[in-house]
């Protein structure tokens, strides 16, 4: 029988993704659970696996194509009697577990496919093709292939260093990095008198990333408050035992973990500052899945810690840095990017002293950690030198109030600056 192969789901959040490459070519034969496209989304790349054993007759999208979570892709022929292709919901018990629902899919007509207004659609421009036809002409891989499109290289303008004179993707990456130190102005550099300028289209992952960021910017009706964080005790707690405690576990802890467990402690009595909002649903959570941003080439992704409420510092610490390390070689898996109830954003590793972070929907809050500076502050009566940790949490205004998210910032902020009372029972 006929079996029409449909995009699944892809994350939270996730409406589309990008055809990267066709893993089966028609005609081939087909195993069960063997992968037959790769798909790029703004989270990951995902190797869409055969849901039976058949044989590939028709794919119906090309490379370089945007399609929609639902849409059919491809056709096989398959023995038997097989339940056609379904899309999945989340189950509102548990908001992880899926559940199937039946779904009609739009699929756009094969005239259209090609088209000049095609090609807008989907974000490719006239100028690209001269790109495509230089990534074409050299040997590389589909990886190096991807960066160059996304960063608009023509590959011919890589001299390569692998085997045979083939562009690997340090060369890429070499050449990257050398485009952006060009911007830096030398001594001897002298401004061109005409009018230059690179023109990038915004496609592939910052095109994802940047529709995901207008939606949530513009659905959500954001609201940030700030405020300082003295962070002398557990600084000189910190000091104290992190050498010690990375020579016996392993693990240099930083001062997330710690944020993490301030979180879940204020959040007891602020409990809906962890919870998701679904259309007129608010689901606050009795676990916390705290989600960690994570900056990549180009993009960003956010790794999810799972229930931090039953986990010490040690082992949160474990697994953020083992996330970000996978997130850094992007090999993580979609179970590693879903499920956030809570989000933190750490602007402060790159120098930040203050941000308005955007929140991940259907989240309704996100938690902005800033660079630790020693500023002067009154202390009683007495000008004194502290670290302060400015802190930036913006809210969804529609279910949190001014006062309960000050309240709660202020609740996290008194267990971090009195840490005695809770590290101990933690570790």
């Amino acid at each position: 029988m006929e079996y029409k192969v449909v995009v699944p789901p892809l994350g939270e959040s996730v409406v589309e993704g990008t055809i990267v490459k066709w893993l089966k070519s028609e005609g081939d034969q087909i195993k069960v659970d063997d992968p037959i496209v790769e798909i790029m989304t703004d989270k990951i790349n995902v190797e869409i696996p055969s849901p039976h054993d058949g044989v590939m007759t028709k794919r119906l999208v090309p490379i370089d194509t945007v399609v929609q979570i639902g849409q059919e892709i491809a056709i096989m022929e398959v023995e038997g009697e097989v339940t056609q292709a379904r899309t999945f919901e989340t189950k509102p018990e548990s908001g992880e577990e899926r559940i199937p629902q039946e779904q009609e899919v739009k699929e756009p007509p094969p005239e259209f496919i090609g088209t000049v207004e095609h090609h807008e659609k989907i974000g490719i421009h006239a100028d690209k093709e001269a790109i495509e036809g230089g990534i074409k002409a050299v040997k590389s891989s589909p990886v190096v292939r991807r960066l160059a499109r996304e960063h608009f290289i023509d590959l011919r303008m890589i001299k390569g260093t692998g085997k045979g004179g083939r562009v690997s993707k340090d060369d890429v990456v070499n050449y990257i990095n050398m485009r952006h130190s060009a911007d830096k102005v030398k001594p001897d550099f002298v401004w061109p008198q005409q009018e230059d300028e690179e023109v990038i289209p915004i496609t592939g992952v910052r095109k994802v990333i940047s529709e995901h960021m207008v939606k949530s910017a513009f659905t959500i009706p954001h609201v940030t408050t700030f405020d300082e964080c003295d962070m002398s005790e557990l600084r000189d707690w910190r000091r104290q035992n992190v050498d010690q405690i990375e020579k016996m576990h392993g693990v240099r802890i930083t001062y997330l973990p710690f944020i993490a467990k301030a979180i879940i402690f204020a959040a007891k009595d602020f409990p809906w500052i962890n919870s998701t909002l679904e259309e007129d649903t608010l689901r606050v959570k009795k676990y916390f899945n705290i989600g960690m941003a994570v900056a990549r080439e180009n993009s960003l992704i956010v790794p999810v810690i799972k229930h931090c409420e039953q986990k010490s510092l040690l082992q949160i610490a474990r697994d953020m840095r083992d996330l970000a390390d996978k997130a850094a070689k992007d090999i993580l898996s979609m179970d590693e990017i879903t499920g956030g109830t809570f989000s933190i954003t750490n602007a402060g590793g790159m120098g930040a002293l203050g941000s308005t972070p955007i929140i991940a929907k259907p989240q309704v809050a996100i938690l902005g950690v800033h660079k630790i500076v020693d500023k002067p502050v009154v202390r009683d009566g007495e000008i004194v030198i502290r670290p302060i940790l400015n802190f930036g949490m913006s809210f969804d205004h529609r279910v949190i109030d001014g006062g309960y998210a000050v309240q709660f910032l202020r609740r996290m902020i008194e267990y971090l600056e009195n840490p005695q009372g809770w590290l101990i029972g933690v570790i």
